[in-house]
């Protein structure tokens, strides 16, 4: 991804963030994000925000952990396909 600011090529990073969710905040860790080593600007994907607000609404505590709830939905994905119901 590149720099929409200064059109340098972005490094990923992981981000901790306030996110507000069906008027509940919750703190969302381990965000993939993009980073601009040049005018330090930082994006979080469009697609990552839509699956983040996903993990928040299924999440019952306080934090989102991103990281964590992407493996669970992979762990997931993997049984429902060997039990055949993929």
């Amino acid at each position: 991804m590149k720099c929409k600011t200064c059109k340098t090529r972005m490094t990923d990073i992981r981000i901790d963030f306030d996110c507000e969710h069906g008027g509940i905040t919750k703190k969302a860790v381990k965000v993939p994000a993009c980073q601009c080593p040049i005018c330090n600007n930082i994006t979080v994907p469009d697609s990552v925000l839509e699956r983040l607000k996903v993990f928040a609404v299924r999440e019952r505590e306080n934090v989102v952990d991103f990281a964590s709830c992407q493996q669970q939905e992979e762990d997931d994905y993997i049984v429902l396909n060997m039990l055949g119901f993929m």
